[in-house]
């Protein structure tokens, strides 16, 4: 925890409040340490006191400043040889320091307590103090180049996820135009010929876009929320053909809770009704199947009608191809897609497993 700290105020200019925390913590428990250190190589406890509250504080603000100066200069590009050979000199330059004022604490305040001491008080004062600095700076850069590759690789990451959402408000974008489109049209042309079936589909219509306007840049629903969108769809739907057309759902209540992405319902149910119209059923039926099995969910939704180039679909970039992209989006490699030939109908199954990643 120590450690993060000082490596957050790396990234922030020593200026964070958890570098600062750090760094109190720190040198309060090095002079604890120091503190039983001398009173263990003096034998006397005044002695081990004034040496640690005079050189301890001093120490605390050597490092502190150049921690401050190096922020400083961070965002400049300086060699890593020259900020190293920095580093050792400063070290050198602080425990010289931090030795000569306990060598003169020990010989000039204090004659009568520490004048006996075996030794070279000078050469301990500095080994002690090298050793300590040279920790500190190491803690500090090793602290701060790691924090520096995780900074690095979460700036990578957004800059992946910003792309990845940008990509998948894109395909979003294209359902609805498109239906919007083909509806319009269908309107257009059977307001001459069956005004009412016009009129109809118009108020459909309208009902259908003002659910979709309620949910825009939601990117994902309930799953029964996104039923309802595409019973609405098969209902304008219905209204474009002259044989009877419906949906009928067999869902399990447990799966009506679970979010997946928006209009993931309706893209299976237009390829039903695009692909699956050319049969010569006068009764046409898309049934929507939802299932919990393992905690993979299981949506089937099959019309009837002979499978043509699955593959073709799924790749061309139409409904079927934007709905896996999206899929792949959202769940990576946890989920399967199938469009498979059962008797007389066509099947398509999407399994899910997990929570949609957020984007």
């Amino acid at each position: 925890m120590i450690l993060t700290s000082i490596g957050q105020g790396l990234s922030q200019g020593e200026s964070s409040p958890g570098f600062w925390r750090a760094q109190i913590v720190g040198w309060i428990f090095l002079a604890v340490i120091g503190y039983f250190i001398r009173l263990a190589v003096f034998g006397n406890a005044v002695a081990a006191f004034w040496l640690t509250l005079s050189l301890e504080p001093l120490a605390f603000v050597l490092t502190s400043t150049a921690a401050v100066l190096h922020g400083r200069r961070s965002a400049k590009a300086d060699a890593p040889i020259l900020v190293l050979a920095c580093a050792v000199l400063l070290c050198l330059a602080a425990s010289a320091l931090l030795a000569t004022i306990a060598y003169a604490i020990n010989h000039l305040l204090l004659p009568d307590v520490i004048g006996a001491i075996p030794g070279n008080q000078y050469r301990l004062g500095f080994i002690y103090y090298m050793g300590i600095l040279s920790i500190w700076t190491l803690i500090y850069f090793g602290v701060s180049a790691e924090l520096a590759a995780r900074a690095e690789r979460m700036s990578k990451m957004k800059a992946e996820t910003r792309s990845l959402r940008l990509e998948l408000e894109h395909l979003q974008l294209q359902i609805e135009p498109h239906f919007l489109f083909n509806s319009l049209n269908t309107i257009v042309a059977e307001i001459a010929d069956r005004p009412a079936v016009a009129e109809e589909m118009t108020r459909r219509l309208a009902d259908y876009l003002r659910y979709s306007l309620d949910r825009r840049g939601r990117g994902l629903c309930r799953l029964e929320e996104d039923i309802e969108a595409a019973q609405a769809y098969v209902r304008i739907q219905a209204l474009r053909f002259e044989r009877q057309l419906e949906c009928r759902c067999q869902i399990d209540p447990a799966t009506l809770k679970i979010n997946i992405p928006h209009m993931t319902l309706q893209g299976l149910a237009e390829n039903a009704i695009k692909h699956g119209m050319r049969s010569e059923h006068d009764r046409f039926v898309i049934h929507i199947r939802t299932r919990l099995q393992g905690g993979v969910l299981i949506i089937e939704v099959d019309n009837p009608g002979q499978l043509q180039a699955p593959f073709d679909l799924v790749q061309s970039g139409g409904g079927l191809g934007n709905l896996c992209r999206r899929l792949a989006l959202r769940y990576a490699d946890r989920y399967e897609f199938s469009l498979d030939q059962r008797g007389d109908l066509t099947v398509a199954e999407i399994r899910l497993s997990g929570e949609p990643a957020p984007l």
